[in-house]
């Protein structure tokens, strides 16, 4: 009985460790910038957002999310919904770094409304970072 509460309790304790190290991983920090524009295309014109990294930790594009209040615009590696890249400004599956700017425009009239808040988010599934947000003048 003996050996069999010391087995136990070894399994238990390298699995609670191994828990306690998973969750001691820092999650990363970025400083944010968000640029309202327009853009001509076709003759109609659109809002755009500029999302630029100024600094901070390095982070797979994949885990990064960018909402306003109503939906969803930018997911993992592209747009989502009413929205799309422009001017070839884009992340890529890649780490985003310092200096990085992905551009977004909006597909439909209204995509974008003024005083949208625009938020930045990182998840990795474990745990979630807002890097950084900005509001539509």
């Amino acid at each position: 009985m003996v050996a069999v509460t010391v087995v136990l309790a070894a399994a238990v304790g390298t699995f609670a460790l191994g828990i306690a190290e998973e969750s001691t991983k820092k999650t990363p920090t970025a400083s944010v910038e968000t640029e309202w524009g327009t853009t001509t295309v076709g003759g109609d014109t659109y809002d755009t957002v500029d999302v630029t990294i100024l600094g901070g930790d390095a982070v797979k594009a994949s885990y990064v999310t960018i909402e306003n209040e109503s939906a969803t615009i930018w997911q993992g590696s592209g747009p989502k919904g009413s929205f799309t890249t422009y001017d070839g400004q884009t992340w890529s599956n890649a780490k985003i770094k310092s200096g990085d700017t992905l551009g977004i425009r909006e597909t439909v009239a209204d995509g974008f409304q003024s005083g949208d808040e625009i938020v930045v988010l990182w998840n990795n599934g474990q745990k979630s970072q807002v890097l950084g947000s900005g509001t539509m003048d």
